[in-house]
């Protein structure tokens, strides 16, 4: 049996990884329920990256995939137990009952009480890496079955040796978290308390200021955001949304499942044209060193 080999280097590999990560895209959205509810609306693009091989064991590996958030937009919404000042008697009535009463003001009725959108697009940085084996499938495709290998040849449906890659592992780090996150949020947040109290009377925003012990703290606890906002994001995307191992799986998926990354058609055309030469290929085999990606046909 004889042996054909083809070496792939290191640079037109990278080649093949940016058409192949070019071409993703995905979208998601969803939502929570309760006191403090939110919702996502996320587009995911990759861009960048390089591939590395290594040797003993054979693993290729893509490094610092750029992940592009576009759109990113995250809407909280929070309900505040129905808090009400005022009231109270200010003349009695000597015979009982009140002649006067100070008026009565209620606050956080509405459903939600507090809605705080957050355009993050552009905000978060963010990479994907991950290492990978080569996985070798041959595709059989159903609509030579009745056909000759010439005439599979002329209407361009061959069988195929397709050689995918196969996550070992896959990782989303986030680089970084812009500040203007955090400034934003307490922006929104500020202006609402600006906007709720801002018509009050004197006397109303000092009973409600004892009795709500600082409005922010509350929109703070109730949102769990503790000192570091960008945490606080980060645990909202990464945990309670769950994006970052979505991310994590469908980019896994994507790359193993569908474009594969190299693929040889057999019986392979060593002489293309009107009449053609076609070599069977009997099996593939590859082999990465740290220079090349080799490919072992067996003719």
């Amino acid at each position: 049996m004889a042996t054909i080999q083809l070496a792939v280097s290191e640079n037109s590999m990278n080649q093949v990884l940016r058409n192949l990560i070019d071409n993703f895209h995905l979208t998601k959205s969803g939502s929570s329920s309760g006191y403090f509810r939110a919702s996502y609306n996320v587009g995911i693009g990759l861009t960048g990256g390089s591939i590395d091989f290594k040797n003993n064991p054979d693993e290729i590996v893509l490094k610092e995939i750029d992940v592009n958030w576009n759109p990113l937009n995250v809407t909280l919404e929070v309900d505040i137990p129905k808090v009400c000042v005022g009231g109270f008697c200010i003349i009695p009535n000597p015979f009982g009952g009140c002649l006067l009463r100070a008026p009565r003001i209620c606050l956080f009725s509405s459903n939600p009480d507090i809605r705080i959108p957050l355009n993050l697009d552009g905000l978060i940085t963010s990479e994907i890496s991950g290492g990978f084996n080569v996985d070798i499938r041959y595709r059989d495709d159903p609509v030579n079955n009745t056909m000759n290998p010439y005439q599979a040849y002329a209407a361009n449906n061959l069988d195929k040796w397709q050689v995918y890659l196969s996550s070992r592992w896959l990782n989303l780090d986030i680089i970084d978290i812009s500040d203007t996150v955090g400034n934003l949020l307490d922006r929104i947040v500020d202006n609402f308390i600006n906007g709720v109290f801002g018509g009050l009377p004197g006397w109303a925003k000092d009973i409600l200021s004892w009795l709500l012990n600082g409005i922010n703290d509350i929109i703070r606890g109730i949102l769990d955001i503790g000192d570091d906002i960008k945490e606080w994001l980060s645990d909202l995307l990464g945990v309670s949304f769950g994006l970052f191992d979505f991310i994590v799986q469908q980019v896994g998926n994507y790359i193993a499942n569908n474009h594969p990354l190299y693929e040889i058609s057999n019986p392979y055309p060593i002489v293309p044209g009107a009449d053609p030469v076609l070599l069977p290929i009997s099996a593939i085999r590859t082999d990465v060193t740290n220079d090349e990606f080799v490919i072992n046909v067996s003719i």
